[in-house]
């Protein structure tokens, strides 16, 4: 992977270096970058910056990279990516999330996924859904940033930002291509695009279905130590899921255009929603993403002028068995078991006008304002619980002391100015701050610095500071009646300084090194209740971190090139000065990238991740380490535009886990040897 040292946040924009007031010193850099260093980006200061340049720590992945690396979903892409960590969500089905430098949650709100600019979050837990899954057909490249970002984009962009750019009309091929491999997984995807006079046209569409991995077996769960439900273990984690996804895109003259339209039905809940093995269990989703941008250039002198509107509509429908066949709650004995049938409905809206302007000579001022509004409609079937005859599935959607979560919404608005201060052709500075305000807790403001200074061509040195929070969710704050979780109105909500030291030296081979420190308050965790075995939200501890990123590439040959990285973090909880748990302390990457001709491609990866800390309730060892290796091999036009590719993920078939809370006595399983084969072809 190509990991550049560079911006804050992420959109997809091509300009001239000319534009950017670059020095004749660094336009002759800029002609020695390879293709993804030359890559502009919009992440760190909402503006067009050569990464090179920009004033943060980013990472990108390119789509041959995503290709080559027999990576099929967004979060196996980001596997690569130093400091990150993709673990299961104990407290969300064990949905695939993302921890970065010890900023570990089991809901994972502190990240803030985008595509193209605009966020995927839903309303009820302020991650992008139960179980999502997004596939790697529809991906260009990905931008990832390891520090906060709320001085630009807001809440949830806490301990970082990942800004997916969508395959659109120019940049999309037209390809159809298909992959089969073990648990009896499959995924199809047809891309397409066309040119009407000015109007053009993409159309990506991907389907993924897959049984999950049944070898996946748990000894225990929560059942298993109560006397009133019998348990299905030993039996396996429900990881089934089907999926499909359309990307539309559409530009005309100064006019933007996007669609993403989400349909996924049968996903299996993982360890189940009380963590009791569920296997018939599962969760539906629809979600649809729209948004129109115009662009103007020509209303003010030297100023651009964006004007955005968003809607976006997600529907989650979950049924599962809280408690199994057999289990006896009071005097009644539940034949079929406990079901419950949570359903929310989020919708958003919001407006925003941006203006950047270059009048002034060797400054680059940024002002945007903005508003939006979004919505939670619950209802809620179940046949267990107050209000309820027993074994009878009841509505308690209208019965506000019984449903699990009421009507709620809220409405915000912000503030924006930026100024990008070239002081000289070494020296840049970027200052920024940004006032948002929700009518249900407050106001905030996040501000930012950042200085970078082009010692010479080789040798690049950043110094960053940024401040950063995230609101709480609305299921953070008022889910009740749970059986597994419950809110808490009085949150507050998180905060993070965040301060960074980068280093960018290119030759002989290029390094750079991260060095950061944060200071985060009122994190907002689920607290585990051993008496009622209920977990509520809770601004649970401060925490303290720090740590560094160091990552290495170099070309041993045309064919042959080799690129890694290293990360460790030390973060503790500021009250009890115990290690924060779960995330790992060290982890390594390792990636070797052979190409003998120019139709082959072999890539073998290695990833280590460190060991991980528990609670300080759980008495369990710490865990240890674990080793992955992964390979693809690729050949390319077999015949005129058939590509074939075969891979194996986990290669040795490790058995690898992820930390549970303690409340099912051993650890989460996770995959074990995954094997596919690819067919592509581009007509």
């Amino acid at each position: 992977m190509k990991v550049i040292i560079s911006s804050l946040l992420a959109l997809q924009v091509f300009v001239h270096a000319e534009m950017l007031n670059i020095s004749e010193e660094e336009n002759r850099l800029i002609d020695s970058m390879s293709f993804e260093e030359l890559l502009n980006t919009e992440i760190a200061t909402g503006t067009p910056v050569a990464q090179k340049f920009a004033p943060a720590v980013t990472s990108i992945i390119t789509a041959d990279e995503i290709r080559r690396n027999g990576v099929r979903t967004l979060h196996e892409a980001l596997e690569s990516v130093p400091g990150l960590h993709i673990y299961p969500s104990d407290l969300n089905y064990l949905t695939q999330s993302i921890s970065i430098r010890g900023i570990h949650t089991g809901i994972n709100a502190q990240v803030l996924i985008l595509m193209d600019g605009v966020s995927l979050t839903g309303i009820s837990n302020s991650n992008p859904g139960s179980l999502f899954r997004l596939p790697s057909s529809l991906i260009h490249r990905i931008e990832v940033i390891r520090g906060p970002g709320s001085a630009l984009y807001g809440a949830d962009s806490f301990s970082g930002v990942v800004n997916i750019i969508s395959k659109k009309s120019y940049t999309i091929e037209d390809e159809v291509g298909m992959r089969y491999g073990s648990f009896k997984t499959w995924e199809a995807w047809v891309h397409k695009r066309a040119e009407i006079g000015e109007l053009n046209i993409g159309l990506a569409i991907s389907m993924m279905k897959s049984d999950g991995d049944n070898d996946r077996i748990i000894q225990k769960d929560v059942a298993s130590s109560l006397p009133f439900s019998p348990s299905l273990a030993p039996g396996a984690l429900s990881t089934r899921y089907d999926m499909a996804y359309l990307h539309a895109d559409a530009s005309y003259k100064e006019f933007d255009f996007n669609l993403l339209v989400e349909k996924s039905e049968d996903l299996g809940v993982g360890g189940g929603a009380a963590r009791i093995l569920d296997p018939t269990g599962f969760s539906d989703r629809d979600r649809v993403i729209l948004d129109l941008q115009h662009t103007n250039t020509s209303w003010l002198d030297d100023t651009k002028i964006k004007t955005k509107l968003i809607h976006k509509y997600i529907n989650n429908n979950t049924n599962f068995i809280v408690f199994p066949a057999g289990t006896t709650l009071g005097t009644h004995t539940f034949i079929d078991g406990a079901h419950g049938n949570p359903v929310t409905k989020d919708k958003y809206y919001s407006a925003s006008i941006n203006a950047i302007h270059r009048g002034i000579v060797n400054h680059t001022i940024s002002t945007a304002i903005g508003y939006s509004y979004q919505k939670i409609e619950p209802n809620q079937r179940k046949n267990f619980g107050p209000g309820v005859v027993p074994g009878v599935f009841t509505d308690v959607t209208n019965m506000p002391n019984v449903v699990f979560q009421q009507e709620h919404s809220r409405k915000s608005y912000f503030a924006f100015i930026q100024d990008e201060f070239t002081i000289n052709d070494k020296l840049n500075f970027t200052s920024g701050i940004r006032y948002d305000n929700y009518n249900d807790f407050g106001s905030t403001i996040n501000p930012r610095l950042a200085l970078v200074w082009q010692h010479s061509d080789d040798i690049t040195i950043k110094t960053m500071y940024g401040r950063a929070f995230r609101a709480p969710s609305f299921g953070e704050q008022y889910l009740i009646n749970n059986p597994t979780a419950l809110g808490n109105p009085d949150l507050d909500p998180e905060t993070i300084d965040t301060f960074e030291i980068s280093l960018n030296y290119r030759i002989p081979v290029h390094t750079r090194v991260n060095l950061f420190y944060y200071k985060a308050k009122d994190m907002i965790n689920y607290v585990l209740d051993t008496t009622t075995k209920l977990t509520t939200a809770q601004n649970s501890k401060d925490q303290t971190g720090y740590g560094l990123e160091l990552e290495l590439e170099y070309s041993v040959s045309e064919s042959l090139s080799l690129r890694g990285n290293y990360a460790y973090q030390h973060s503790v909880d500021d009250e009890t000065k115990k290690r924060v748990e779960y995330a790992p302390v060290h982890q390594a990457y390792t990636q070797i990238q052979y190409t003998p001709s120019f139709n082959w491609n072999v890539n073998a990866q290695y990833h280590y991740i460190g060991k991980r800390h528990r609670v300080s309730t759980d008495a369990r060892e710490v865990m240890s380490g674990d080793s992955l290796v992964n390979l693809t091999i690729e050949k390319k036009n077999i015949i005129n535009g058939l590509d074939l590719l075969v891979s194996a993920r986990n290669l040795f078939d490790i058995d690898y886990r992820e930390p549970s809370n303690g409340q099912i006595g051993e650890d989460y399983p996770m995959a074990g040897r995954y094997l596919f084969g690819e067919i592509r072809y581009q007509f």
